[in-house]
């Protein structure tokens, strides 16, 4: 056994004594082609636990088109005018390096359900001049590899250009094998002039070229139609996509051919004629069915949540450290995020139970900065898109910057946030970048933090750190809670109860004149945000004071409204409909004892 061991050692050590006589050139591994380098970035799924959840390529439900090209030749335009989102859809501008994320955009065409994701120019030369070309370049290849086919756009006015013959180049040693790939010529209004301008592609070797126009429309349905049977015939989605239209014009040809089909004898095509047994009956049921293809699905709901939060904050970070992998751009220049990205995490359904899995759509915003530094421009649609992402969202994460404090652009943040009536949890980044921590270092932060946005006093409070991963696993339960919170009912009893219970601890403030607010009842008339109407002698009676205390009281006596606002109407009635109303339905919360006759003096 000694033998055999030191034998071993010695092998060793000749091993590596001969490994440091090679030449370098022998020594070193043999490089990567250009491909595999693109490829690089690529997301492995080592630990499944900290990856997103991601369907196949062949198996999703909605499938993926994949827009590339060169910068600025108008592929976020022939986004918009694919999805049908000309005002909403992704920012268009003259300059080059809008668009540097993968932006994701819902489509239809014939009845059929796609996505759409838009990528930033490819360049393949990096120098000073062109930011961010390789970050834009992996976010691409990331696209390709999720899609079922993808759409190369050029330049119809500017011509075939060197970056075009590489793009394609590239295309068509690697992609083309797997997927479609289809040849957009944009910027080709005319009819006379597109075709010619688009023929001079022809030597990219992808095919034929379509001439479109992302601004006018033009030639775009031919373009998804051929990218349709392309699909079909690599069956790079899910089996039957793209053929709804092609299988309801054949049912309505088999319905209405005149004379008997192939391999059908008279007999057969006289009974299917005037509908006489299992020809016709076929007949009819394979129209049916292709008819009711066109019928919606339903979709699985999905818990929208924006990240909102100051230029240069780590929002990209948090997406990226979410999803494990780079879904974002990340650099600590400000503004590197333009568009707003939307990212879907599919997380499964606790083992052995029925329910399905939980779909989150997380959109990571552009940074807001104050309104007077905004100039307009592509920024001002930047921060128009943030905002809106709010109005949509069913939870917002405010993100802070553990190491600056709260902005005053933070608390105008959150001032949106409560009269947007969102959910709202306030997540405090770069945690592990805060020095001398002790133990009274969480209270005093939570207690600071409270003091500075009170508009949010309601908002769960999670400091974590997206650089090192720390507690961003629990933002999941924060986001549960908070939808949980935003969606609750309480019973018009209980309500009334505790409304009953803050009167007499503190009755509404009397003013110089002797007039004083009666509050006679309340109950709660919708969800998202919860929002109770309490009814009052006069509105104009009740002060804020007194508003903020019913909310604080309300919060303190009832559970679950941690992370929503609560929306506070009051209405004025005059107290004998109050009373009639009592007399007639009973009182609130008793379960109607009252007599309900629809007039009093009825019979």
């Amino acid at each position: 056994m000694i033998f055999l061991l030191r034998s071993t050692i010695a092998l060793l050590f000749l091993m590596e004594a001969a490994q440091s006589w090679l030449s370098p050139s022998m020594t070193k591994l043999p490089a990567k082609p250009v491909s595999m380098l693109l490829y690089s970035t690529k997301i492995e799924a080592d630990n499944p636990t900290q990856q997103p959840i991601r369907r196949a390529r062949k198996n999703k439900k909605v499938p993926l088109i994949a827009i590339v090209g060169r910068p600025n030749v108008g592929k976020s335009a022939l986004v918009n005018r694919i999805a049908g989102s000309q005002s909403g859809g992704a920012i268009v501008a003259d300059e080059s390096g809008i668009t540097r994320d993968r932006t994701y955009r819902p489509a239809e065409f014939l009845g059929e359900h796609f996505s759409v994701v838009d990528t930033g120019g490819l360049v393949f030369d990096d120098d000073e001049n062109t930011l961010f070309a390789k970050e834009i370049r992996e976010q691409a290849m990331i696209a390709i590899e999720e899609s079922a086919a993808v759409i190369l756009v050029a330049d119809g006015q500017a011509g075939l250009s060197p970056m075009d013959v590489a793009i394609a180049e590239f295309l068509r040693k690697e992609v083309v094998k797997d997927i479609p790939v289809l040849m957009a010529v944009n910027k080709c209004e005319s009819e006379k002039t597109g075709a010619m301008a688009a023929s001079e592609f022809w030597q990219l070797g992808l095919g034929e070229p379509f001439p479109v126009s992302a601004l006018h429309g033009v030639g775009t349905a031919d373009l998804l139609e051929s990218m349709f049977e392309q699909i079909a015939q690599k069956k790079t989605a899910i089996d039957g996509f793209g053929t709804k239209v092609k299988k309801l014009q054949e049912a309505k040809a088999i319905m209405k051919h005149k004379g008997p089909l192939p391999g059908e004898d008279e007999t057969s095509y006289k009974m299917r004629k005037y509908g006489i047994g299992d020809a016709a009956q076929n007949a009819l049921d394979a129209y049916e069915d292709a008819l009711a293809a066109f019928d919606e699905l339903e979709q699985q709901e999905e818990i929208n949540v924006a990240i909102i939060g100051r230029p240069n904050v780590g929002k990209s970070s948090l997406l990226n450290a979410i999803f494990g992998g780079t879904r974002a751009i990340v650099s600590d220049l400000a503004g590197t995020t333009r568009d707003s990205i939307d990212a879907v995490m599919e997380r499964p359904a606790p083992p052995g139970s029925d329910e399905q899995p939980t779909l989150y759509r997380f959109v990571d915003t552009a940074g807001i900065r104050r309104k007077g530094k905004v100039d307009f421009g592509p920024e001002f649609f930047m921060v128009n898109r943030a905002l809106r992402a709010i109005r949509r969202a069913d939870v917002v994460l405010l993100i802070l910057d553990a190491t600056a404090g709260v902005t005053e652009q933070d608390r105008i943040l959150a001032q949106k946030i409560s009269d947007d009536g969102r959910a709202c949890a306030i997540i405090c980044n770069k945690w592990d970048a805060v020095v001398d921590k002790d133990s009274l270092t969480y209270d005093k932060a939570v207690k600071y933090v409270r003091e500075e946005l009170p508009q949010i006093r309601w908002a769960p409070i999670l400091f974590i750190s997206a650089a090192t991963g720390q507690r961003v696993g629990k933002i999941y339960g924060v986001i549960d809670e908070a939808i949980a919170a935003h969606r609750k009912r309480i019973s018009t009893s209980i309500l009334n109860e505790v409304l009953r219970d803050a009167i007499l601890w503190q009755p509404p403030p009397a003013r110089r004149n002797g007039s004083q607010a009666r509050i006679y009842y309340c109950n709660q008339v919708s969800t998202r945000p919860p929002t109770i109407v309490v009814f009052c002698n006069d509105p104009k009676l009740v002060n804020d004071n007194y508003r903020r205390y019913l909310d604080r009281k309300f919060r303190e006596s009832l559970d679950g409204f941690e992370a929503t606002p609560i929306r506070w109407i009051f209405r004025g009635r005059r107290e004998r409909d109050i009373m009639r109303m009592r007399t007639m339905n009973g009182e609130p919360g008793d379960g109607g004892t009252g007599r309900s006759f629809p007039f009093p003096h009825a019979d």
